[in-house]
């Protein structure tokens, strides 16, 4: 068992109460936190019994993880049935990719490995009232459509990373060919999830597809690699020192929070594949990593700050004449700053900035998170000023009857 064991928050918004009371009842998933009032829910999630696609995905293609071609096959079947039955509830995601969907390990399952292992678990989605605030150009899309282009994305990351009985190049395009290029291609021309399940299942029974743990028969088909790295392998004598470097790399990248963490993870797992051969001898250099993408963090948000002050100061001067329109209290400039502060504070604390620290992968190749962090500040300034004012004048108001009696 690899030691990839965090915990992390993710916080997403919606917009109808009563459609995430039921989208909820229906998808349990975690620790969830539901608040009315702010329009946002959090999840609390154990990666030791749940683990993100686009995780998953990027352990595959580093070569980090060992899956089967079956494996890979069924869980295309199990993303698309979930689809399925959530639609037959009624209930729509138009919101959905690979960040959002969530692998949860049943008590029987194992955990993905250097080596073979089995693997069990339903399916979760997260975010499903929730914008892409990372994209905001992104258009919604319903999930039956969704869920086609993350199958294409999956087999694209994924196959190549997959090992077969044969290593010659041509063989593995005939199976491309055979297997993936048709699913592919059902997916591009937006057929329904029975037709593709129905293709899929046809594979699996030619090349007999076997799930017996009594046996070792790690979810494979007869055409999967069912020889190399198993217990007993040079890839399963190496996990000891490999978890070691994890749990360090992982208590102290935790330190730093959620996004820093996974900076680190994604960074250092390519070169742990790289270098399984001479991996005792190699020391990782994390901390310098971990400080040196704290410190990006930490000037991004200082940016931020100061252009958010700017909008903050404009929208308290705008709402300040309004209402000295009736009223002529003296605001000073102490309390001006603890206003501006306040708010700051408030928006910051926000479901749409919290947003961002759901995961690395919201930020990995995209140079525009910046102005996309910005820009959802901007369109959801005015109700936290709005409301601070209206305090800060009750309050005099208050002060003021409070003199006279």
């Amino acid at each position: 068992m690899l030691n990839l064991f965090y915990g992390c928050d993710e916080v997403y918004s919606f917009e109808n109460k009563e459609e995430i009371s039921k989208t909820l009842d229906f998808d349990q998933f975690g620790q969830m936190k539901l608040d009315f009032i702010n329009k946002c829910i959090t999840y609390k999630i154990d990666r030791r019994k749940f683990i993100r696609l686009r995780d998953l995905i990027f352990w595959i293609e580093s070569g980090f993880v060992m899956i089967h071609l079956g494996q890979l096959l069924q869980l295309i079947i199990n993303l698309l049935r979930k689809v399925q039955i959530m639609e037959s509830k009624e209930i729509e995601h138009n919101y959905l990719n690979t960040h959002r969907i969530w692998l949860q390990l049943t008590q029987n399952s194992q955990y993905p490995n250097l080596i073979y292992q089995f693997l069990y678990y339903t399916i979760h989605f997260t975010g499903y009232q929730c914008p892409f605030y990372e994209n905001q150009i992104k258009p919604s899309m319903k999930a039956s459509h969704q869920i086609n282009k993350i199958i294409i994305f999956i087999i694209n990351r994924c196959y190549n990373s997959i090992h077969l009985k044969w290593t010659n190049l041509q063989k593995r395009n005939e199976i491309f060919e055979e297997i993936l290029q048709p699913i592919i291609n059902l997916c591009k021309s937006n057929s329904t999830s029975f037709e593709i399940i129905t293709f899929i299942k046809e594979i699996l029974m030619k090349y007999n597809y076997q799930d017996d743990q009594k046996n070792k028969m790690v979810q494979s088909l007869q055409i999967d690699d069912n020889y190399n790295d198993y217990f007993g392998s040079d890839r399963q004598e190496l996990i000891p020192k490999i978890n070691k470097d994890l749990t360090s790399m992982i208590e102290f990248g935790s330190q730093y929070g959620q996004i820093v963490l996974e900076f680190l993870l994604q960074n250092y797992i390519p070169i742990i594949t790289q270098h399984l051969s001479s991996i005792s001898k190699i020391k990782f250099d994390y901390m310098m990593k971990c400080q040196e993408q704290h410190n990006i963090l930490q000037k991004r948000e200082c940016k931020l700050k100061q252009q958010i002050n700017q909008l903050v100061q404009y929208q308290i001067k705008d709402n300040l004449q309004e209402y000295e329109k009736n009223y002529k209290f003296e605001i000073t400039q102490q309390e001006m700053k603890q206003l501006e502060k306040d708010i700051i504070d408030q928006v910051f604390q926000s479901k749409f900035v919290q947003y961002f620290n759901n995961t690395y992968w919201l930020h990995s190749n995209n140079p525009d998170i910046d102005d996309a962090i910005y820009a959802i500040i901007s369109k959801n300034i005015i109700e936290p000023v709005s409301e601070k004012i209206e305090k800060l004048f009750m309050y005099k108001i208050m002060l003021l009857i409070d003199q006279v009696i």
